[in-house]
C-alpha cells in the first residue's frame, strides 16, 4: 500500500512537472522543427480524427436525442436534457475518450521508443532540449486538438440527433434547434471548453510522462502505452467527476 502510495506521487510530481515546463516553454513553438512536430501532431490527433469524431457523434447524438424526446418529449425539459448531458457531459467525454484511443497510444510508444534507442540522448548533443522537442509541441497540438473535436463532436451530435428526433417527433428541424439555443447558458459553453482543455492536458502530459520513463526490457515500451492509456482514462473520469461535483454540489 506505501509503495503504490509513493508510485502515485511520483506520477503526480511527474505529470504536473511537464505540464508546468509545456506551458512555461511555449516560445519553443516559434522553432521551425518544433513547429514541424506540433503540426504533424495536430494533423495525426485533430485532423485524421475527424471521419470517426462524426460517425461516433452522429450515432450516440441520434440515439440520446431520441431516447430524451420519447421519454419528456419534444419540449423545454429534453432540450435542457440535452444540453447537460450532450453538450456538457458525452461531447468532452467521448472526444477524450477517442483520442485516448487513437494518440495516447501513439505518443507513448512513439517517445518511449526514442529513449530506448537513446535519441533523447543525441538531441542533447545538438544542444537541442529534448522536452522542447518532445513534449511541449505534443501537450499543445493535443490539447488543441481535444478542444477541436469535442466542439466538432458536439455539432455533429446534436444536429444529427435533433435532426433524428424532428422526423419522429414531426417537428421542424429549424423549430428544435431554436429551442436548444434558447435551453443553452454561457455557463454550459464554458464549463464544456474548460473541460475539454482539462482533458487534453491530462492526457498529454500522461502520454508523454510514460513515454519519456520506459525501461530497458522488452516489455517496456507496450507497458508505457498500456498505463498510459489506463492512466488518461483515469485522469479524465476523475477531472469529469471534479467537475461534476463544483458545479452541481458544491456551487
Amino acid at each position: 500500500m506505501i509503495g503504490q502510495l509513493i508510485l502515485l506521487r511520483r506520477y503526480l510530481a511527474g505529470f504536473w512537472a511537464l505540464l508546468i515546463y509545456a506551458a512555461g516553454h511555449l516560445r519553443a513553438l516559434r522553432i521551425q522543427p518544433v513547429r514541424i512536430v506540433f503540426e504533424r501532431q495536430l494533423y495525426f490527433t485533430g485532423i485524421e480524427g475527424l471521419v470517426l469524431v462524426a460517425g461516433i457523434g452522429l450515432l450516440t447524438g441520434a440515439v440520446f436525442a431520441m431516447t430524451a424526446t420519447a421519454l419528456l418529449g419534444a419540449g423545454e425539459l429534453s432540450m435542457r436534457t440535452l444540453v447537460l448531458v450532450q453538450l456538457g457531459e458525452l461531447g468532452p467525454m467521448i472526444a477524450a475518450i477517442i483520442i485516448i484511443a487513437r494518440s495516447s497510444v501513439a505518443i507513448a510508444a512513439e517517445l518511449a521508443l526514442m529513449q530506448n534507442r537513446d535519441e533523447t540522448a543525441h538531441l542533447w548533443l545538438m544542444r537541442i532540449p529534448p522536452l522542447d522537442y518532445l513534449v511541449v509541441p505534443r501537450v499543445a497540438a493535443v490539447t488543441l486538438s481535444v478542444f477541436a473535436l469535442t466542439v466538432y463532436f458536439q455539432a455533429v451530435a446534436i444536429c444529427g440527433g435533433l435532426a433524428t428526433s424532428s422526423l419522429f417527433q414531426k417537428t421542424p428541424f429549424l423549430e428544435q434547434l431554436g429551442r436548444f439555443f434558447s435551453a443553452v447558458s454561457m455557463e454550459d459553453i464554458l464549463v464544456a471548453g474548460a473541460k475539454s482543455l482539462c482533458f487534453g492536458l491530462a492526457i498529454a502530459c500522461i502520454s508523454c510522462f510514460h513515454g519519456l520513463n520506459v525501461g530497458r526490457s522488452a516489455t517496456a515500451v507496450p507497458l508505457a502505452t498500456v498505463r498510459a492509456v489506463v492512466q488518461s482514462l483515469i485522469a479524465v473520469f476523475l477531472i469529469d467527476g471534479v467537475f461534476g461535483y463544483v458545479r452541481y454540489v458544491a456551487l
